[in-house]
């Protein structure tokens, strides 16, 4: 219908509307499109109209009864269409491909691929963007409907990182953001008075206008411009090769050049059917040769977008076609309805820059097809490898893996040795209310607003709150949980020791320096205290099972000294598994220790101390090859974990004259509370996956800010450096890694590895006690808000430490996203209970009131706040079926797998019965999340010195299932 507000430059013949002056014609349709735009915005009805009716939590009559709201989250939904399509057309091709997805590698023919359900699916999901698309104009205006198809981008993004495997570098990431911002900046400047939709234009003036269509000078010249890049587009595609820089930029530019056309005659063709009841209108030849025109301008764009979508990358194609079309279908707006007349000269100035924006990002893109093949078309069929196996090609997405995160990198050989800042000093308590102060603001401030009669401004604070609920909690666990397994997937049958010897035959590997693989030694530290011994005997066991651990593993077992029998229980434990491993050693923490907390901190400290004190020294070794992993006693790990903590070791380097990054680094594998996942009840089942799935998620995003967790690895150097573990500060692995990241100067990182560890969920005697025993776990581990102090007392003194303005601002950056990160963690916990709920009242506030209504609706925000309460109502149904997954990839090493009953057997049965389980329960897994967090925000206001309270755990026959 927007084409009734086409300005030709002359009149046409016939028609009284068509024969007034230009000038007077362009007003009235100008003033037309402005109220209908404007009718739009204000959800098209008198809000004196409006009633207070229905349910308070009405939400879908809320969304169709506001007609630029539904109009908005139509576009949205087209959007998903569209991605999601493209990407299992894409994914049909990959799959076709198995493991050949170098870029020389042959793509499948058409008929291959015509052959995959996959690809069908796609094509039936893409083919459905159009008509919702096409709705969403009929509700809101396109300067509504544009920006929120750069949505595109953002779910292309994801999907093609988790579901195509694609990998993204920093640049990809930049350009794609790029073309978000400058997509929504040239929509910005637009003219607001081009409607989606016009119902009450004349009929006639239409037809007139359609008519006229040719003698608009600005169609002309656009049309002389859209052939000559049509011709461009065609001859590169097939008379230049693929290796031609034109070619990647050809085909999408080409389909934005369809897909532009298409999108502004459909609306012709929208406008005209609409009005077929009129019999000047289906008799007039016009309306038959814009139905013709179109549907072949459609067929040829989807043909189009699918042959883009085979040649090219989803990473790269998507974006360029989307900004291409953009940049088309905006300027068609400014020229064919004159709307560039109501802009001011900024406004051009803006869309021009935002134009030439948008466009620079594309090329920020790489069209290079960069992608990891699936786990299950790998040649890693087997835990060992043949001497004769090409263990460097068996490798290749594991390698991929690596590089994602810069872990391979040449050793120089005048590296500068580890340079630390001295952190340990006494905290102040200037801080400490911090934690308690945060939450209570957070909450009193939307609840304050509401009582002074500012509802909507307490909705945009929800609404924020919202948008990071429904992406940072929501999709981003359920999204990069999954691509975690299948990153798991991929290391399952690695051979990491296989993989270096192939790598040092090759003389440019050899030259990248470096420790020798026999050099490095691990110590294994298992810090313990009245733990049942055959629950201990399996995390042994499995330390043992290691193909290094006869020559390059020592156990260490931190006994508590309070503990009555302790002695008794190492000596035993390391008479049975002597053998196995190149040393075993006992500590005993002695108790009493001035400015010593029991726990976990204190013992390893202790059982550090000797290693540094005494085993060191006694067996002559170099503090510079050896690697601490302190573990929790019921960790069970991965056979190849220790052999590929060695690889990554190694070839963990640095450039000349910088401190290599394996005295820099802490190695962080996947904690997965599932040992006894078929014992736990319902709700303790539910936190369990929970807590691993937001573990593994950060661990997979390589752009993630991550802190290691429960066990994890650090280098003797490091360990050493920072004058080993704080005793008087209860969450070890979080506080190691605040020490550890403001000694080096905020140059620590995190390294995934990505070989899961099983751990066991406390469990008591009965259901009850189980969940007893993980409300005990529970409020240990919120009491980590107490980091927050530790965080607020050193940035001061540790910036004035750091040399060079550069070197400030890289600490000040990485620390200002820890800090974020160890923030929300505890925040969300603390005030999510309540700002649910208060989400849902206000919803209800607006839509039984018909003036709060009529302001607040139709409104970006409104939009926004529904749109991330969709996507996170669907990342915890992700939640659900990722965890399904995550069970049946780590299915053998949980006990009682193999006798199970069906409801565990089958994937779908799994699923049918955790959905109303977990359902039921999520309200009480946030309320006891929530009540844990604000105690320890008020014990936190006292001390930062806490009690460490042992969950029960499970006891374990000798003769069970292991």
């Amino acid at each position: 219908a927007v084409s009734a507000l086409l300005s030709p430059r002359r009149p046409g013949p016939g028609g009284a509307a068509a024969r007034k002056p230009a000038a007077g014609r362009r007003a009235a349709w100008f003033a037309h499109a402005r109220g209908t735009a404007e009718g739009a915005m204000d959800g098209g009805i008198d809000a004196s109209e409006q009633h207070s009716e229905g349910s308070p939590l009405d939400i879908w009559r809320i969304i169709f009864s506001h007609p630029w709201l539904l109009g908005g989250i139509l576009a949205i939904l087209s959007a998903l269409l569209e991605g999601l399509g493209l990407v299992l057309q894409k994914k049909a091709q990959y799959k076709k491909m198995g493991d050949n997805l170098l870029p020389e590698d042959p793509k499948p023919s058409w008929a291959q691929v015509l052959q995959a359900p996959l690809f069908w699916i796609g094509l039936i999901l893409y083919l459905l963007y159009s008509p919702f698309n096409l709705l969403a104009l009929k509700y809101a205006p396109e300067t509504t409907v544009m920006p929120l198809d750069a949505c595109l981008l953002i779910i292309n993004a994801f999907l093609s990182f988790s579901v195509l495997y694609e990998r993204f570098t920093r640049r990809d990431i930049t350009g794609s953001m790029v073309c978000i911002a400058g997509t929504i900046a040239m929509n910005t400047a637009m003219s607001q008075t081009i409607p989606g939709h016009l119902e009450d234009f004349p009929v006639m003036q239409v037809l007139q206008l359609s008519r006229d269509l040719f003698s608009n000078a600005g169609f002309a010249a656009y049309m002389v411009v859209w052939v000559s890049l049509l011709a461009g587009c065609l001859y590169s595609m097939y008379f230049v090769s693929m290796q031609s820089m034109a070619k990647p930029f050809a085909v999408p530019l080409l389909v934005g050049l369809l897909r532009a056309l298409f999108h502004f005659l459909s609306k012709i063709m929208v406008t005209l059917v609409s009005r077929s009841n009129h019999l000047e209108v289906w008799n007039d030849p016009l309306t038959q040769r814009a139905i013709t025109f179109t549907t072949i301008l459609f067929l040829l764009t989807t043909y189009a977008m699918c042959e883009g979508v085979q040649q090219l990358s989803c990473r790269f194609f998507i974006p360029a076609m989307f900004i291409t079309s953009q940049v088309l279908t905006a300027t068609q707006d400014l020229l064919f309805f004159r709307a560039w007349e109501s802009m001011t000269g900024m406004d051009i100035v803006l869309f021009v820059i935002a134009t030439i924006i948008s466009l620079a990002g594309v090329g920020c893109i790489s069209a290079e097809q960069r992608v990891i093949s699936s786990p299950d078309a790998s040649g890693l069929n087997t835990p060992l490898l043949s001497p004769r196996a090409d263990a460097v090609r068996l490798h290749q997405s594991i390698c991929a893996i690596m590089d994602e995160y810069r872990i391979r990198k040449p050793t120089a050989p005048d590296g500068a040795p580890l340079k630390v800042i001295d952190v340990n000093i006494p905290i102040g308590s200037f801080w400490r209310a911090f934690p308690i102060g945060i939450c209570v603001v957070a909450v009193v401030a939307p609840v304050m607003m509401w009582f002074c009669s500012y509802p909507f401004h307490a909705f945009a604070f929800l609404t924020v709150f919202s948008m990071y609920q429904g992406w940072k909690m929501g999709a981003h666990i359920a999204l990069f949980a999954y691509v975690g397994l299948k990153k798991m997937a991929h290391y399952e049958n690695a051979d990491f020791q296989a993989l270096y010897r192939a790598e040092m035959k090759d003389p440019t590997w050899k030259r990248r320096g470096g420790p020798k693989w026999e050099d490095v030694y691990h110590f294994v530290v298992l810090p313990n205290y009245k733990e049942d011994a055959e629950v201990m005997r399996l995390a042994i066991k499995s330390i043992a099972a290691s193909g290094i651990a006869k020559t390059q593993i020592a156990l260490v077992l931190a006994m508590e000294e309070r503990e009555e029998g302790a002695k008794e229980k190492a000596e035993k434990l390391m008479d049975d598994f002597r053998s196995e491993f190149w040393m075993c050693r006992a500590t005993y923490h002695p108790v009493g220790l001035p400015g010593e907390t029991p726990g976990k901190s204190a013992n390893t400290r202790w059982a550090a101390e000797c290693l540094f004190q005494k085993v060191f020294d006694e067996l002559r070794l170099d503090p510079a090859n050896l690697v601490i992993t302190v573990a929790d006693a019921d960790s069970e790990f991965h056979q190849e974990y220790f052999a590929a903590l060695s690889y990554y070791f190694i070839h963990a380097g640095g450039e000349s004259g910088v401190t290599p990054d394996r005295y820099l680094t802490i190695w962080q594998p996947p904690i997965l509370h599932l040992k006894n996942y078929i014992q736990q009840p319902a709700l303790v089942r539910l936190a369990s996956f929970i807590t691993s799935q937001h573990e593994l998620a950060n661990l997979s995003d390589p752009n993630a800010t991550r802190v290691p967790y429960s066990t994890y690895s650090i280098s003797a150097t490091l360990a050493k450096g920072v004058q080993g573990w704080d005793p008087d500060w209860i969450s070890e692995d979080w506080h190691m890694a605040l020490k550890c990241f403001f000694a080096t100067g905020g140059r620590l990182k995190i390294s995934p590895i990505f070989f899961p560890i099983m751990n066991y969920a406390p469990e008591g005697e009965s259901c009850l006690r189980t969940i007893q025993a993980r409300w005990i776990q529970a409020k240990r581990h919120a009491l980590g808000f107490s980091e927050i102090v530790y965080t607020h007392d050193h940035v001061p003194r540790v910036l004035k430490q750091i040399e060079g303005r550069k070197n400030k601002a890289v600490f000040l950056w990485r620390l200002f996203f820890l800090w974020i990160k160890l923030l929300m963690i505890h925040v969300f916990m603390a005030v999510f209970m309540i700002f649910a709920p208060l989400n849902a009242v206000l919803l209800a506030y607006f839509a039984n009131h018909s003036i709060a209504a009529a302001i607040s609706i139709n409104s970006w925000t409104f939009l926004v706040n529904c749109t991330f309460q969709g996507i996170g109502v669907l990342a915890f149904m992700g939640l659900f079926l990722v965890s399904v997954l995550m069970y049946e990839a780590v299915k053998p090493r949980i006990d009682g797998s193999q006798s199970a009953t069906c409801w565990w057997r089958y994937r779908w049965l799994h699923f049918v019965s955790a959905v109303p389980q977990c359902a039921f329960y999520f309200p009480l897994f946030f309320i006891f999340g929530g009540l844990a967090e604000w105690i320890a925000a008020v014990k936190t206001a006292r001390t930062h010195v806490f009690d460490y309270a042992v969950a029960l755990k499970p006891k374990i026959k000798q003769d069970d299932e292991p």
